[in-house]
């Protein structure tokens, strides 16, 4: 079994009711903090580069986008390592 195989068997066998409450907390800090940081990075510079070129090359995939928009895996990944 490869390590990401691992990992999605922990992810699909996890309980929220597992979760210690310092777990819970520190769980919620980082979800919204990982949100925070993806909406603020949308208007960026960078981000709005990277959009324009996918949306020139590949607009209709499969991948929905931060921000909108759909793409090929690929190259949804790739926006998606700007806009966190």
């Amino acid at each position: 079994m490869t390590k990401a195989e691992e990992l999605a068997r922990f992810i699909v066998r996890a309980q929220y009711g597992d979760l210690s409450r310092e777990a819970v907390k520190h769980l919620k800090i980082r979800v919204l903090d990982s949100m925070g940081c993806a909406i603020g990075a949308l208007n960026g510079e960078p981000v709005s580069i990277i959009r324009e070129q996918i949306k020139d090359f590949d607009s209709s995939g499969t991948c929905t986008m931060i921000g909108g928009g759909s793409s090929s895996p690929d190259r949804a990944a790739f926006y998606r390592g700007f806009a966190p």
